[in-house]
């Protein structure tokens, strides 16, 4: 059974556990802004590909310009199939660029700036999100271990809940100190 701290250690707790908490938001931030930067990357290199690629596209035109003006049909008309495939590649690589960098643009809708504006709303003493629910609700609820859990403390109220497969022992004494 988990032994119960004094109100004095863990008021003495305290400003340890919030610069822990600061620091895990912060590491939670840097990890998240760093998955967009990556995508962001991703898009500008295949942007970077795509041009690449409409420089030799540009070149193949003039190429088969030359050649459509120079002769009849054959050499340019190859030069004209190679064009339709680099506009083919540039086209498909621009696009999955363009897809990458509107999905990772978005920078406001970080998860970490989320969970501390949480924290802070939680240290003014607003609530969980500014909204007055409990932090708590966001906890997966206990399965199968067996354990009860504590009905909230009311004057003369004794009896907690139980989670299933407590015996009648735990379901009926709130308070197994």
């Amino acid at each position: 059974m988990l032994q119960r701290k004094s109100l004095g250690d863990l008021l003495a707790e305290t400003p340890q556990m919030i610069v822990d908490l600061a620091k895990a938001e912060v590491e939670h931030l840097k990890e998240e802004f760093a998955g967009k930067a990556k995508g962001l990357g991703v898009g500008a290199a295949l942007l970077a590909a795509a041009g690449f690629f409409a420089i030799f596209l540009f070149a193949w035109l003039l190429i088969a310009a030359f050649e459509g003006l120079n002769v009849a049909l054959p050499p340019w008309l190859s030069a004209l199939i190679i064009c339709a495939l680099l506009l083919v590649i540039v086209a498909i690589l621009a696009l999955i660029g363009l897809g990458s960098i509107k999905k990772n643009k978005d920078l406001a809708d970080l998860e970490a700036v989320d969970s501390i504006k949480d924290d802070v709303n939680m240290v003014r003493g607003l609530g969980h999100a500014a909204d007055g629910t409990d932090p708590l609700d966001d906890l997966p609820a206990p399965t199968g271990s067996g354990a009860t859990v504590a009905a909230p403390r009311t004057p003369g109220a004794t009896a907690a809940r139980s989670t299933p497969g407590a015996t009648a022992a735990q379901s009926t004494n709130g308070d197994m100190r």
